[in-house]
């Protein structure tokens, strides 16, 4: 697919999102309630996302931690023994309701509204929690999709995440990191086979634009962190200087944030 014919596809796709918000019925996103307040979520629905924004989390692999468990920039006692390529992660909460729900608006159902406001919470987050040196990143870049599976979905739904991303932190999003293999989701396998799933399935494209760059990398879930962990490391190979993951949610057990999110 050439650049002009991405360029009319991305068009026709937010089309018909913006579209849909207009003809189809208001709705709660997460719970199905009438009562939309704010974007596409109803008032309750809104503290509780507040609440899951709120909870404390490990830098270093995104789970949630307790409020009184001291954890620095090198991870908390549940991090892998092996520590993923990216230096940090940026999330926004537990992959349970109302997150479950955005993201799920965001993916299968095109939702505008909804990526504008995602978009600028996330950015929002990267701009506070990053400095003006070595830390703050230079181009925010999509997980990538494989072309395959953005042609039967019809939309790519990270690549429209990290532009709103892009946006709030005013920086360029980059197109060099593709998918070469079509792999199965990583949903549908067990954590024992999703490394394997993933080596190798991606590449980058003019990777001398990426040379010492600090890139913010983008995605709607994490859960083991091997698909984030294998385009930072064909990221790094390709030049980049650092990675930082950037997603929506971390997909966790519910006794991980449970606990803290009724105390918030």
């Amino acid at each position: 697919m050439t650049g002009a014919m991405r360029a009319v596809w991305s068009s026709l796709t937010a089309g018909a999102g913006a579209l849909g918000d207009l003809v189809l019925p208001r709705a709660c996103a997460a719970c199905e309630s009438p009562d939309v307040s704010a974007g596409r979520l109803c008032a309750s629905c809104n503290i509780r996302l507040l609440s899951l924004v709120a909870l404390s989390y490990c830098p270093r692999c995104g789970t949630t931690v307790g409020p009184y468990l001291p954890v620095g920039d090198d991870g908390c006692p549940g991090c892998p023994a092996t520590l993923p390529r990216f230096a940090r992660v940026f999330r926004l909460g537990p992959y349970t309701n109302p997150l479950r729900g955005v993201i799920r608006d965001l993916k299968y159902h095109r939702r505008d509204t909804m990526r504008r406001r995602l978009g600028h919470m996330l950015g929002q987050l990267v701009a506070g929690g990053t400095d003006d040196g070595e830390t703050a990143p230079q181009l925010v870049m999509p997980v990538a999709m494989h072309w395959r599976r953005r042609l039967v979905r019809g939309w790519d739904h990270a690549r429209t995440l990290a532009r709103a991303v892009a946006r709030e932190l005013h920086l360029p999003v980059g197109n060099e990191l593709i998918r070469l293999r079509n792999t199965p989701q990583q949903a549908h396998l067990p954590r024992s086979r999703r490394i394997e799933n993933v080596r190798g399935a991606f590449s980058v494209r003019k990777a001398k634009s990426l040379s010492g760059a600090s890139i913010l990398l983008v995605d709607d879930v994490t859960t083991t962190g091997a698909t984030a962990n294998e385009a930072a490391r064909t990221l790094l190979q390709a030049g980049a200087a650092r990675v930082t993951l950037a997603v929506v949610a971390k997909g966790e057990p519910p006794t991980a944030y449970a606990q803290h999110a009724a105390g918030t």
